[in-house]
């Protein structure tokens, strides 16, 4: 059943624009909702406990302990220094990470306003579908990502998706796909604003597709490069490695 509420009177360009509500919904079972993806809740205990699954850090604790039994405080002092860092920036590396995933999901709008058998209707934004035509005003939260059809002294705010701190002039004309992000003045983004102006504009991509959703997408699964420390660490078990095999080859001799 639709949750769109329509408006009384279809408005100008609804004959050429937008989508007939079977159609619409017809997209909407096969593309899937208009939301960025979202993971089970993790909670900072789960992003703490990572930071001990490695061997390495289990090694150092091993040797932390034998320090201590043979009354070497300030060595087992030190080892557990490296582990108590190593582990802190590595869970406030990955927690930052999945905060921000989570920051980009509020970006996202409630709702949109598209052409549905050329009426106005507002609908949530999960149920936006690529082909629809957004008709956007100032204040509006752009629900997908869509290339404008009519525009009128059209401006929107882009800072949370390009770094652009000022407003954006945006207007109707075709650019290439090799337009860098930040100069593709044709589109509208999801999760960007309406600062000024009006437009219609036909929708291109939705959810995990949108640009949004790549930026998402990557903040999940890119991997996080070794800080110093962790190098380091890296080569202190190293050391720790060699000396036990040398130890245990004296002993064993």
């Amino acid at each position: 059943m639709s949750l769109a509420r329509r408006d009384a009177a279809p408005v100008e360009g609804a004959p050429r624009w937008g989508l007939g509500q079977e159609e619409a919904e017809a997209r909407l079972r096969q593309a899937g909702p208009n939301t960025l993806t979202r993971e089970r809740p993790r909670s900072a205990w789960h992003f703490l406990g990572r930071q001990f699954r490695s061997g390495m850090v289990w090694l150092l604790l091993g040797a932390c302990g034998v320090a201590a039994l043979l009354g070497e405080v300030a060595d087992a002092v030190a080892i557990a220094t490296i582990v108590v860092l190593n582990a802190l920036v590595g869970f406030l590396q990955e927690y930052r990470a999945d905060r921000a995933v989570l920051a980009l999901r509020a970006l996202t709008a409630p709702s949109a306003r598209v052409l549905r058998d050329g009426v106005s209707a507002v609908i949530p934004a999960a149920q936006v579908v690529t082909g629809d035509a957004l008709v956007l005003e100032a204040g509006d939260v752009v629900a997908a990502d869509a290339r404008l059809l009519s525009a009128h002294a059209l401006l929107t705010l882009e800072a949370a998706l390009t770094g652009e701190s000022t407003p954006v002039d945006k207007r109707v004309g075709a650019l290439p796909d090799s337009t860098p992000l930040a100069e593709r003045r044709d589109r509208v983004f999801m999760g960007t604003s309406v600062a000024a102006g009006t437009a219609v504009a036909e929708v291109v991509a939705t959810g995990m597709g949108t640009e949004l959703g790549r930026i998402a997408h990557l903040m999940r699964t890119a991997q996080v490069s070794e800080t110093p420390l962790q190098q380091r660490l890296e080569g202190v078990t190293r050391m720790l490695l060699v000396l036990c095999v040398a130890v245990g080859a004296l002993v064993a001799g």
